[in-house]
């Protein structure tokens, strides 16, 4: 849900290209340097997997995803452009170490380059997000809850990716995945990607002379991974999204659908369902809101989350439910600083043919946050 940080401060700065510092201009070349500090002072539970109920509370202050990117267009003839963007972050790691205050070593978070027409839309190639980042209506600084990466993969580090935006208001988007993770022998790693596609469209009927009117969001996937076996693995994944924006209230549903043959338990993204691989399918639905406090400057959002995760081909079968939800407020203090304090509270529990099986697993924490654009 990065793409939902326009829709959180907009009219403030809707996107950070919106601040961003041109560093060069010249013969139809134009680079941008912009980026953001992201402070957060967090107390969560730090709990252990397989639904142990560690009760262990952390505190710390620590980064929450700080970058800094440039990006670069140069104008070609007939109306055409290239592009290139380089965003870097840092990935909380020291010698090999993680750092607990989450800087550490800087590295590529997205990078590449593309060409592009207004009448014909933009292609880009690299390690970029997928259609799917674009898809979700509930807001989110820090402790998203939608958990769209189990159903359709947000981003990839080897990705094609086309846009058409000639329609005002109208997003379409298609994007093909290569495998990213290899062997010493050049064979994709078992498990891992192997490729997929992605599909998608997004349509806002808000506008600044209309700040009425519906957003409609949809994409599917197909994600084949490599099977250690003659027999294929792949997940086939549905994400949708209806919201309504009133002068800035929005009410929303978001939710999700996949069904996975012989693939792990990573690859879905469960918690509980960790019973080795097997055909599994899944659905998660998120009622949410964002109500504006001040306009421009604070509102007040939150989304609950229900989710369930079965396996299909296995007896006796196993379940897992989860319940949860956020709540947040943030408040701008000058067009390029907003803090904001978000909370979450996530619960999982696993089945056994209708009985649950092992403690229930917790996922809460709260935060202040704080982050400087430039």
């Amino acid at each position: 849900m990065k793409k939902t940080l326009a829709a959180l401060i907009v009219g403030a700065f809707a996107a950070s290209a919106a601040n961003a510092t041109v560093i060069y201009n010249n013969e139809g070349t134009e680079v941008e340097l912009n980026g953001s500090l992201r402070i957060l002072l967090e107390k969560s539970n730090k709990q252990g997997g397989d639904f142990e109920n560690k009760k262990r509370t952390h505190s710390g202050l620590k980064n929450d995803g700080s970058r800094f990117e440039i990006k670069a267009k140069h104008t070609l003839d007939n109306g055409f452009y290239a592009l290139g963007r380089l965003e870097v972050r840092f990935d909380g790691q020291a010698g090999g170490n993680v750092d607990e205050d989450g800087f550490g070593n800087a590295r590529a978070h997205r990078a590449y380059i593309g060409l592009g027409k207004q009448e014909l839309g933009q292609v880009t190639f690299g390690r970029q997000v997928t259609i799917a980042d674009d898809v979700g209506i509930a807001d989110d600084y820090t402790y998203g809850i939608l958990p769209k990466g189990g159903y359709i993969p947000t981003s990839g580090k080897s990705v094609v990716r086309y846009d058409y935006y000639g329609v005002p208001g109208l997003q379409v988007g298609a994007s093909y995945q290569f495998a990213e993770q290899r062997d010493g022998s050049n064979e994709v790693v078992v498990d891992k990607v192997h490729n997929g596609y992605q599909v998608g469209v997004i349509y806002n009927g808000a506008s600044a002379a209309n700040p009425n009117g519906w957003i409609v969001e949809a994409a599917y996937s197909r994600t084949n991974y490599k099977s250690p076996t003659s027999n294929s693995s792949h997940k086939d994944g549905f994400l949708a999204s209806l919201g309504y924006d009133f002068q800035g209230v929005i009410v929303s549903i978001d939710g999700g659908y996949f069904k996975a043959k012989n693939v792990l338990a990573s690859n879905v993204e469960s918690k509980a369902f960790s019973i080795g691989r097997g055909d599994a399918k899944g659905y998660f639905v998120s009622p949410g809101f964002q109500v504006p406090v001040i306009a421009n400057v604070s509102k007040v959002y939150g989304n609950y989350l229900y989710q369930q995760i079965k396996t299909t081909d296995q007896s006796p079968e196993y379940k897992e439910k989860t319940h949860g939800f956020l709540l947040g407020v943030d408040y701008k203090l000058h067009k390029q600083v907003v803090t904001y304090i978000e909370g979450k509270y996530l619960e999982t529990k696993a089945y056994q043919d209708g009985d649950q099986i092992g403690e229930k697993v917790k996922d809460k924490a709260i935060g202040v946050g704080m982050r400087v654009y430039f």
